[in-house]
Parts: C-alpha cells; sequence; structure tokens
C-alpha cells in the first residue's frame, strides 16, 4: 500500500516536521506545497518533495485548487495506490496501519454534500464571479481591494451569475482518494474545462470543487467517509485542539487526522502518540 500525502502547509513548521515524523512509514511519500508568500521550512525525512512552482495562495480563492492539483501531478507521476490530501497543522490520532487496513479494503474517503444540504455552503459561493485571488482580503484599505470587492458587489447587485452546468456538492477541503479517482480528477481538471471554467471565479472553490467532479462520476458510489476530525463550535473554527480534546478525539473511533494543531501543540502530540497511537 503506497501512500502519497500531499500536504498544504504555509506554517507552524515545528508541527510540521512532528507531522511528518508521525506518518513516516514504509512505502510513505511526502509532496509538501508551500504557499509563496512564505520562507521554505527545513524538514528532515525521507521521501520528501517540495513542489514547484509556488502558488500564491488566497484564502477562498482558485488558487487553493490550483495547489491541490499540483500536489496531485507531482505525486501521480509517482504510481501510488492512495492520495492523502492534508493540511501541515494535521496530525494522526489512530497508528499508521489503522490507515493502510482500510484504505486495503477500497473506497474513496471525501466528504461530499449535494448542494443545498449545507447551510454554511450556500449556492452563491458558485453562481456568483468572485475576485479574490486579485486582491488581499484583509487588506480592506488598498485601493485594489476596495475596487474588487466593489465590483463583485456590483455584478451580484446586476444579478450578473454563471450557468450551472452540472451537479454542485460541497464539502470539507481534505480528502483520501484512490489513484484512479485521482487520475480522473486530473483529468477533467485540463486548462479550460468545464469544471476550471466554472469554479475558476467561484468563493471557497477548494470546497466544491473535487467534491462536484467526484459527485458527477463513477466513484461518487464508493464513497466510505470522511477521516479528518475538527471542532467548528468556536467562532472563528475550526478549534486549535489542546488536551481538553484527547476524551473526543479518543471517540472519533472512524477519524484518522485531527486539525488543527500550531507549533505549540507539542504536549498534545505526545498525549496522543502515547494513548491514542500507541507509541
Amino acid at each position: 500500500m503506497r501512500i502519497a500525502y500531499l500536504i498544504a502547509a504555509h506554517g507552524n513548521y515545528q508541527h510540521l516536521q512532528r507531522l511528518i515524523d508521525a506518518l513516516q512509514d514504509e512505502d510513505v511519500f511526502f509532496y509538501i506545497h508551500i504557499d509563496r508568500k512564505a520562507a521554505l521550512p527545513v524538514i528532515s525525512g525521507d521521501r520528501i518533495e517540495y513542489i514547484r512552482p509556488r502558488v500564491d495562495v488566497h484564502w477562498s480563492g482558485f488558487s487553493q485548487v490550483t495547489a491541490t492539483l499540483l500536489l496531485m501531478e507531482a505525486a501521480v507521476k509517482d504510481g501510488h495506490d492512495y492520495y492523502a490530501y492534508i493540511s501541515g497543522v494535521d496530525y494522526p490520532i489512530k497508528p499508521n496501519h489503522w490507515l493502510k487496513e482500510l484504505l486495503a479494503a477500497g473506497g474513496e474517503y471525501i466528504h461530499i454534500h449535494r448542494m443545498g444540504e449545507d447551510p454554511f455552503a450556500p449556492l452563491s459561493r458558485y453562481k456568483y464571479y468572485y475576485f479574490t485571488d486579485h486582491y488581499n482580503r484583509r487588506d480592506k484599505a488598498s485601493y485594489r481591494t476596495r475596487f474588487f470587492t466593489w465590483l463583485q458587489k456590483k455584478l451580484r447587485s446586476f444579478h450578473v451569475s454563471k450557468q450551472i452546468p452540472f451537479p454542485l456538492f460541497t464539502g470539507a477541503s481534505w480528502f483520501v482518494l484512490s489513484k484512479n479517482a485521482v487520475g480522473h480528477i486530473l483529468k477533467e481538471s485540463a486548462p479550460g474545462s468545464r469544471y476550471v471554467s466554472f469554479f475558476k471565479w467561484g468563493f471557497c472553490s477548494d470546497e466544491a470543487f473535487f467534491q462536484t467532479i467526484i459527485g458527477n462520476s463513477s466513484f461518487a458510489g464508493q464513497i466510505r467517509g470522511y477521516l479528518t476530525y475538527a471542532d467548528w463550535s468556536v467562532d472563528p473554527g475550526p478549534a486549535v485542539l489542546d488536551e481538553r480534546w484527547l476524551p473526543a478525539l479518543a471517540a472519533a473511533s472512524d477519524k484518522f487526522f485531527a486539525r488543527k494543531f500550531t507549533d505549540a501543540s507539542g504536549t498534545l502530540t505526545a498525549s496522543i502518540d502515547k494513548q491514542l497511537r500507541n507509541l
């Protein structure tokens, strides 16, 4: 069972090292994309590849999808069985053999809803035009930000919207997919494809692009669940976990990953290793 870990990171590199150390195993490979705005880390370990070119990733922009596709393209060349897309602030909460045994039974592991089933993913995110890759949402004083946010609102006020060419599906960004599913995604993600053309100007397209491709394919019948625990009961979420979450992590019997951790999470990850991963 060859597993490729596709990791998106932009900081918390002490924790990234802990994550790599925890997942190190026979026939495991790491492909890491570091946001172009961030410094490159120095990470030790076996079978690690940094992806280039690096994308200037903007939260909610299609650049997040672009970075994920680059990770996929790099990894598929090496012919793995499964591809786990995770963030650099994830951590495993079970022994590594648990995931290998699960994947040996087959299936696709992705969080997916039909459009309308998730109230936090409204149709407006994808129906209307957004330009979030072209400005810094946090820099509200800049002319560029004010122009593009004005343009977004103006287009929406004039009811300028996109035709929706396929059923839409949404869900969390992270997944574990088979080589055949990843191959299908890459085939459907060629420049100018209907999926790229539609989602390029969406909002949080990374939470619908991959789900929509899978949901409109034969792989939809092979979905087995979602493998990442996160606590969204706080605002803003997800919660940065600490030792208070250990009982919840222990009870998450169907999850392999949890998030979110930081460089300061060393005490918690040590407790996870001892109590949950039997190390």
